[in-house]
């Protein structure tokens, strides 16, 4: 989530990471971010809507809007069927498996962090600092050390 701008709607980072954005035509884009901005408004990851509506709000035209709904099916972002009156139900995949996401359209998925596994490294042991007893001779017993000499001895 960002703090930075006032009533937004996201993108699933994964479609600009994995280069997928770039590899769209600016139609296939105007599709999927009208989608993504109406499952915002509608609280869902599926929903009905016709060219006309699709058209009104990014100024698509019918043959690019057929070309994008074809495309974005084969890259894995959207389920999309024909209804009847010109209407198609979109669903909204999972960029990750490219098939919608499980359970109720309706409600929220919760992000799971993925932890990022780092190789094993050895424990580390800390380093002593100048100013402590080596280990072994702990507190109560005197080490013959007492801090920095103020005066060195022949």
């Amino acid at each position: 989530m960002t703090v930075m701008i006032d009533r937004f709607f996201g993108l699933p980072q994964q479609v600009v990471k994995s280069g997928l954005w770039k590899k769209m035509l600016p139609g296939e884009k105007d599709l999927y971010v009208f989608l993504m901005e109406e499952s915002e408004r509608l609280c869902t990851r599926q929903m009905c809507c016709t060219d006309a509506q699709i058209t009104k709000g990014v100024g698509a035209s019918k043959r690019t809007l057929c070309n994008a709904r074809k495309k974005l099916q084969e890259r894995g972002l959207i389920s999309c069927k024909r209804h009847q009156g010109n209407k198609y139900m979109y669903t909204i995949c999972d960029p990750a498996t490219g098939k919608p996401y499980p359970g109720d359209a309706k409600l929220k998925i919760e992000y799971v962090k993925q932890s990022a596994e780092k190789p094993t490294e050895p424990p580390r042991v800390p380093s002593r600092p100048a100013n402590q007893p080596p280990a072994g001779q702990g507190l109560g017993q005197d080490s013959g050390f007492h801090g920095v000499p103020l005066a060195w001895s022949d």
